[in-house]
């Protein structure tokens, strides 16, 4: 079984609310291409400073994918003409700026290649499974990690020379440029270290200083903050899993936190014996979502197994809730956030072709479409 053979394979289209106002709009088609890349690749033959684009969030590379842009309307005229590699710019229109989180979801349409003859009865199954327990474990993806969860770890214990080191230690490195970088000769490696852009920043910062804590202030924000983002997305995947083995999916537990609509606005509240029968309903309708946090410096952590798994996880790795204030580098700080436990999708369809198994559906914003996959091919080999 194969996922994302060719880019055509993967095929993901972002659907989000552009309301009226003064911006200009327009989708971008990317084939095997990046958001940030393709940013910079506008910034660069334009001269438009990279901060004037707006984004929803961030797409994969090995696809096909269509997502919307924003900028200044004084740009129109050069952003129309504009020729990419890889890159189709179409639907130019007006709209307010797009912020990152203004995603309502994406529509995918994947293929999934040598798959089992008779996969159809599996897979069947495994959507019938979803269905009963009213959705699917919504765990963090790969491309969530990469190994940015362990710089993460490191860097809220206070180990920020060890979180370069393991940010700037590629495998494919050679062993005169790792033994340079060990060795602190940070301006030699700089010279030595493959085009990539992030990286060599940190080795230019180090080059003239050596306040680990602060390099990483020279990276953008948005990659900043997918470290320790990265290892709270750790902590929340491992305690999803944990939790399931003891209480079902879709089912609230007393002192669970959940997420709550009222009037289109959203808040939090504890499960308790009065509001549990209106919580085991409202998640049987959508209405209600059990949340796990990702765990900051103000978070508040249920008082039920959920709470207590993710305390112990980073207890293990001798991290506190104070730890995510990050001292040294407050930029690097975490408040917190929250995350519902069961993941939702619509508009499901799959089809048997010649190549493999076509799948084409609708997941909400933050939900990852490799890992619904994971559950819907489940027992596939």
């Amino acid at each position: 079984m194969e996922i994302k053979k060719y880019p055509e394979d993967f095929q993901v289209e972002e659907v989000l609310e552009v309301k009226d106002g003064k911006y200009l709009i327009f989708k971008v088609k990317k084939i095997n291409r990046d958001t940030l890349d393709v940013i910079h690749d506008i910034a660069r033959k334009t001269g438009i400073p990279f901060g004037k684009f707006g984004y929803a969030g961030l797409k994969d590379r090995h696809a096909v994918t269509i997502q919307n842009f924003s900028v200044d309307r004084i740009y129109e005229e050069t952003i129309k003409g504009l020729e990419l590699k890889d890159v189709e710019l179409s639907d130019f229109s007006k709209g307010q700026k797009i912020d990152i989180g203004d995603l309502v979801g994406n529509k995918f349409n994947i293929l999934v290649r040598d798959i089992p003859e008779n996969s159809r009865d599996t897979i069947l199954s495994n959507i019938q499974k979803i269905e009963e327990n009213s959705g699917f474990p919504n765990l963090f993806g790969e491309q969530r990690f990469g190994g940015n969860e362990e710089v993460g770890r490191l860097i809220l214990k206070g180990e920020f020379k060890e979180a370069i080191e393991k940010l700037l230690l590629k495998d494919n490195l050679s062993e005169e440029l790792t033994n340079l970088i060990k060795e602190k000769k940070y301006a030699e490696a700089l010279e030595l270290y493959p085009n990539l852009r992030n990286e060599k920043k940190i080795l230019e910062y180090l080059s003239k200083s050596s306040d680990y804590a602060k390099a990483f202030i020279v990276l953008p924000p948005s990659v900043s903050s997918l470290f320790v983002h990265a290892y709270q997305s750790k902590i929340v995947n491992e305690a999803v899993l944990e939790r399931i083995k003891e209480v079902p999916l879709d089912e609230p537990e007393m002192g669970d936190l959940v997420s709550m609509e009222k009037q289109g606005n959203y808040y939090r509240t504890q499960v308790t014996k009065s509001n549990l029968g209106r919580v085991k309903d409202g998640i049987k309708k959508g209405d209600i979502n059990v949340i796990a946090p990702l765990i900051g410096y103000s978070s508040l952590i249920p008082k039920s197994l959920l709470g207590k798994i993710s305390v112990e996880l980073l207890e293990k790795d001798e991290i506190t809730k104070e730890s995510f204030r990050v001292k040294e580098a407050p930029f690097l700080a975490s408040n917190g956030a929250y995350r519902n436990i069961l993941g939702r999708y619509k508009d499901l369809s799959f089809s048997i072709e010649e190549d493999g198994a076509r799948f084409k559906f609708f997941l909400y914003k933050g939900e990852y479409a490799t890992v619904f996959l994971e559950y819907l091919t489940s027992s596939l080999s």
